[in-house]
């Protein structure tokens, strides 16, 4: 009925008619089942955070690997105090399919500089609800946020903002199963 919880492995429909000359008789059943499913997400950020940012420096590093031996054409660490360091590899192939055991990998280090930035209560709670949102889309596979109906509400205190979001989500649920009779 409208409104009953249901959990997994509930029967919801079930294939049985009842005749007035035939008793009780399989069918074929088929029903489309919708749920409304709830989630929710909780996140509490700081008023003021520490960001990285690229200041556009970088600084680029060749190694080469011979089966477990590396040659390391820049000797050193990078001369930037933080940055974020990029590898990417490649392979050598000598045919269509045929790759020899020597791979190239191009580092490219971009210098980091840290700062702080500050909030505001609601510009806190928009990038927490943004980021819930996206951290949602990706755990549910739900793309389309126009059928999902989210409750947002935020408790800011003298540090920070806390931010729970409830989605409720229509969802088609339901498997077709065969289930013996024992009469």
């Amino acid at each position: 009925m409208y409104g009953d919880s249901v959990s997994v492995g509930d029967l919801i429909v079930e294939g049985v008619m009842e005749g007035k000359y035939t008793g009780l008789r399989e069918v074929v059943s088929d029903a489309d089942i919708y749920v409304v499913s709830t989630y929710e997400k909780e996140r509490k950020e700081a008023f003021i955070q520490q960001t990285e940012e690229r200041t556009g420096n970088s600084e680029k590093n060749v190694e080469i690997y011979l089966h477990n031996f590396k040659i390391n054409f820049k000797k050193g660490l990078p001369k930037f105090e933080n940055c974020d360091t990029i590898k990417t590899y490649k392979k050598i192939k000598l045919f269509s399919n045929y790759y020899i055991p020597i791979e190239i990998v191009n580092m490219t280090h971009f210098e980091l500089e840290k700062s702080f930035k500050s909030y505001t209560e609601e510009e806190l709670t928009q990038k927490i609800t943004e980021s819930l949102q996206e951290e949602f889309c990706q755990e549910t596979a739900i793309s389309d946020l126009s059928k999902v109906q989210q409750n947002v509400t935020s408790v800011a205190d003298e540090n920070g903002v806390r931010v729970k979001v409830t989605y409720s989500v229509e969802e088609k649920i339901g498997t077709k199963e065969i289930e013996e009779r024992k009469d």
